[in-house]
C-alpha cells in the first residue's frame, strides 16, 4: 500500500506543537503493604523416637504464611533457594549425613515490600550406597559374613593415620576362639538400605582397652557378652584421610556397642576392600588405633547336614560293650607321665549303671599301688577319619584327679606317639577345677609343648556338660555346650587326616594332675553317650 506523506507531516508537525491526538489514560500505584506474621514450619519426614532428624530420605515439608503475602521466596540453607507462591513446598536434602541447615523465608507483599525469617533445620540423610558395595555386601538379598581365620592379619593394628596393620597381624586361628563362630548377616530392606543381624552365640572378642566401654574389666579376650541381634547400619562417606587407592571411601555405624565381630569400643566401620569372597574393615578403637577385620563369606553347603554314624549310649548294665571297648592296665611305668594310679577292668572302677559309664578313681593298696581307676579304648575295635564328636560328660573332682576324654591315630603301634597324633576332646585336673583343656599333640608339639586352648565352666563336677570336637581335613575346633573354644588349622603335612580312637580314663597326680589331695578317697566320672556325626 501507498504511504500518505501528507498525514506524517501534519502528524509531525502536531506534535512539535504539543498537541495531542488523543487524551492519554491515567495510572497510579497501590499501595505499598508489608506482610506481618510470618510463620514458617518444617517437617522433617520420618521423625521419630529412634530417628530425631528423619528416616534418611532428607524430605522436608515447609510451609510459610504471612499476613498480606503474595508470594515467598525460601532460600533453604545449603545453596538453593526457591520462590513458592502458595508457601508450601516438599524439598529434599541430598548431602549424606546429618547437618544443620538456617532457612531463611521472604514472605514478598505489594509494592515488592518483604519480611525475613529465619529458621535451624537439622536434617539426616541416608548416604546411597554405591550399587556394587550393596550387591556384594548382601548377595541376593541376604549375605552371612564370618571371620577370615585363615588369612594373615585378620585382625590387625596399626597407626590411626594408617592403612594396614603393620603393628600386629594376627597369624591364623590365633585369636580368641570366641571370634570364629560370629556370624554377620548382612541384609537389604525394600527401600535399598542395610540391616546387620549378629548372632554371637554369647560371647564377644574383645581387646582389653574396650572392657570398661561394654562395662567389663580384664584382658583381650572372650567375655560373655551377648551382643547378639539385628541393628539398622549408616552408610557415609569415609571421613578418614584415605584415597580411592587403598579405600572404597565407604563406611558404616553401628549403632549401640558398635560390634561386628570384634569389639575394640569404636563404632564406626570403614570399608578398605569389598570382593564376593573377602571384606577388609578398619575400625578407630577406644585406644585411638586402627584395627583391622577380614571377613569372608560363610561356606554354604550343598551336601546334607551331618548325620550320626555311630553312637555308644551305655544303655545296657554291667561291664562296657567288649565289641567296642577294650582295657590299659596296670601302671606302665606311670604310662609316661608318672602317674600314681593302677588301671583295673574291676566293677569297682568301672561299671555301666543306669544309662551311664562310671569310672571311678579310688585310693587303696593295690598291686603295690595307692590307687586304682580305669582305662577303656577302642583300638581295633572302632576308628574313624573327621566327623563331629559329642561327648555328654561329669566329671570327677578332688585335687590329683585327671579325667580325659581323647583320641590316638589308629597307627600308634607301627609309627609310636607323637606321630601318631593326639586329640584331646576334654582333659581337666581336680586342682584347677572347671578348667577344660582342648589339645593337639603331634611331632614338635606334644607334652608341655602343644598346641590348645580351654575355656572355664561351671560345675563340670556336679553337672553333665557336653564336650564336642569338630574335625576336618582344614580345621579342628573344640566346643563345651556348643560354645567354641579354640580352633586348629589342620592340613595335610599333619597326622590328623587319618582313623583315630576313643580313650576314656581318670588318671592320678602324674605330670599334669599334680599334687593328689592326702584326704581323697574316690571320685567318679559319668559319661552318658558319645555321637560320631560325619
Amino acid at each position: 500500500m501507498k504511504t500518505n506523506i501528507k498525514s506524517i507531516a501534519l502528524f509531525l508537525l502536531a506534535s512539535t506543537l504539543g498537541f495531542s491526538a488523543c487524551k492519554q489514560a491515567e495510572f497510579t500505584f497501590g499501595d505499598i503493604v508489608t506482610p506481618t506474621s510470618l510463620a514458617v514450619t518444617a517437617d522433617i519426614v520420618g521423625v521419630d523416637a529412634s530417628n530425631p532428624n528423619g528416616n534418611g530420605t532428607g524430605s522436608v515439608n515447609f510451609t510459610a504464611q504471612a499476613n498480606q503475602a503474595i508470594s515467598y521466596k525460601i532460600d533453604f540453607g545449603d545453596g538453593n533457594a526457591q520462590m513458592v507462591p502458595s508457601g508450601k513446598i516438599a524439598y529434599k536434602y541430598v548431602t549424606p549425613g546429618t547437618n544443620e541447615y538456617t532457612v531463611s523465608v521472604n514472605a514478598i507483599g505489594t509494592g515488592g515490600a518483604t519480611t525475613t525469617l529465619s529458621k535451624k533445620v537439622k536434617v539426616f540423610v541416608a548416604f546411597e550406597i554405591p550399587s556394587a558395595i550393596l550387591s556384594t555386601l548382601t548377595g541376593s538379598g541376604s549375605k552371612v559374613w564370618v571371620t577370615d581365620n585363615n588369612a594373615v592379619g585378620h585382625v590387625g593394628v596399626g597407626p590411626a593415620d594408617g592403612f594396614s596393620p603393620i603393628w600386629y597381624a594376627a597369624e591364623p586361628n590365633t585369636r580368641p576362639a570366641c571370634l570364629y563362630d560370629d556370624e554377620i548377616t548382612f541384609s537389604k530392606t525394600a527401600n535399598n538400605q542395610i540391616t546387620m543381624t549378629l548372632d554371637n552365640k554369647g560371647q564377644s572378642s574383645l581387646i582389653a582397652a574396650a572392657t570398661n566401654f561394654y562395662g567389663l574389666a580384664g584382658p583381650d579376650g572372650c567375655y560373655d557378652l551377648n551382643t547378639s541381634g539385628t541393628k539398622n547400619l549408616t552408610f557415609t562417606p569415609a571421613t578418614s584421610a584415605s584415597t580411592s587407592a587403598n579405600s572404597t571411601r565407604v563406611q558404616f555405624i553401628v549403632p549401640g556397642n558398635g560390634i561386628v565381630n570384634f569389639g575394640t569400643g569404636g563404632t564406626t566401620y570403614e570399608i578398605l576392600s569389598l570382593s564376593e569372597n573377602s571384606m577388609t574393615l578398619r575400625n578407630i578403637g577406644i585406644d585411638g588405633n586402627a584395627w583391622y577385620m577380614k571377613l569372608k563369606p560363610k561356606q554354604s553347603s550343598n551336601t546334607t547336614e551331618k548325620k550320626l554314624v555311630w553312637s555308644e549310649e551305655f544303655n545296657t548294665d554291667g561291664a562296657p560293650n567288649p565289641s567296642v571297648w577294650g582295657y590299659d592296665l596296670g601302671n606302665n611305668n606311670g604310662w609316661g607321665n608318672a602317674e600314681s594310679q593302677y588301671y583295673t577292668n574291676r566293677t569297682d572302677n568301672v561299671v555301666v549303671q543306669g544309662g551311664v559309664l562310671k569310672i571311678t578313681a579310688k585310693k587303696e593298696s593295690y598291686q603295690g599301688y595307692n590307687y586304682t581307676s580305669a582305662r577303656l579304648l577302642s583300638m581295633n575295635k572302632y576308628s574313624f577319619t573327621y566327623g563331629r564328636v559329642d561327648i555328654r560328660a561329669k566329671l570327677p573332682s578332688g585335687g590329683g584327679t585327671w579325667p580325659a576324654l581323647w583320641m590316638l591315630g589308629s597307627n600308634i603301634q607301627t609309627v609310636g606317639w607323637p606321630a601318631c597324633g593326639e586329640i584331646d576332646i576334654m582333659e581337666m585336673v581336680g586342682n584347677q577345677p572347671n578348667k577344660i583343656f582342648g589339645t593337639l599333640h603331634h611331632p614338635n608339639h606334644s607334652g608341655g609343648n602343644a598346641d590348645g586352648g580351654n575355656t572355664t565352666i561351671s560345675s563340670a563336677s556336679t553337672e553333665f556338660h557336653i564336650y564336642s570336637v569338630d574335625w576336618s581335613a582344614s580345621s579342628i575346633n573344640f566346643y563345651v555346650d556348643n560354645k567354641l573354644y579354640y580352633t586348629f588349622a589342620n592340613n595335610s603335612t599333619l597326622p590328623f587326616n587319618k582313623d583315630f580312637f576313643f580313650i576314656l580314663n581318670i588318671a592320678m597326680g602324674g605330670n599334669f594332675g599334680g599334687t593328689i589331695d592326702p584326704s581323697f578317697t574316690s571320685s567318679t566320672m559319668e559319661v552318658d553317650y558319645i555321637r560320631v556325626y560325619q
